[in-house]
């Protein structure tokens, strides 16, 4: 496949590399990771392209608040990931918010990732990624962004680990906002997809950076 097809589209094994069962993970999943796609899905996006971006106030490194009106006036890119340090710099979120740090260099444009884990997570995964990230424990903000799914079963029919249905997280999505917190853009797709970095510069109107 193409390059940018191959950066868009995680594989299994990559998503497997950041657990400690990993090695034991088989790679015969195309059957599986259709069904998952299936059984996994919750619920789905409440925004679409048009609507006033829906106000949140999440909790980041150190507790610290950001509230998303607080950011009127300037473009904002809400990145909405699974799992802090899952994946690596070729896969995953980790890969998702490195194509993001170009972005976020941007004059007038906050780039900002959110997750359901804990505020506690927040600090080191921000410096790993490169990115401000926030803390969305409840579910809520994700659900009415991107939607959510039963992440846990997703991993353990991948084999990738044991008992964690009933785990829930957000789709892997992204959101673009006007400086009027207008909704611009909208992507969301499984834990093995990722978003095409292209498409989010087309909807802020800025060139192609380096990502």
């Amino acid at each position: 496949p193409p390059p940018d097809t191959r950066r868009r589209t995680m594989s299994a094994m990559s998503l497997a590399s950041t657990f400690s069962v990993a090695r034991t993970a088989g790679l015969a999943k195309s059957r599986v990771t259709k069904t998952t796609r299936r059984a996994a899905v919750a619920t789905k996006a409440v925004v679409k392209v048009g609507d006033a971006a829906p106000d949140f106030t999440l909790m980041g490194a150190g507790f610290e608040t950001t509230t998303l009106s607080s950011l009127k006036g300037s473009k904002v890119v809400l990145a909405f990931f699974p799992a802090a340090f899952s994946g690596d710099a070729d896969g995953g979120c980790q890969c998702q918010l490195a194509s993001l740090q170009g972005i976020a260099k941007e004059d007038g444009v906050e780039v900002l990732g959110i997750t359901c884990d804990t505020p506690f997570v927040m600090g080191p995964w921000s410096e790993t990624a490169g990115i401000k990230c926030l803390s969305d424990v409840s579910n809520k903000t994700q659900e009415a962004y991107v939607g959510t799914i039963d992440f846990g079963k997703f991993l353990d029919d991948l084999d990738v680990s044991t008992n964690m249905a009933g785990y829930m997280s957000c789709k892997r999505g992204c959101v673009v906002l006007d400086a009027d917190q207008k909704v611009l853009y909208t992507w969301t797709g499984m834990p093995d997809q990722l978003p095409d970095a292209s498409e989010i510069q087309a909807a802020l109107g800025i060139g192609k950076v380096n990502l």
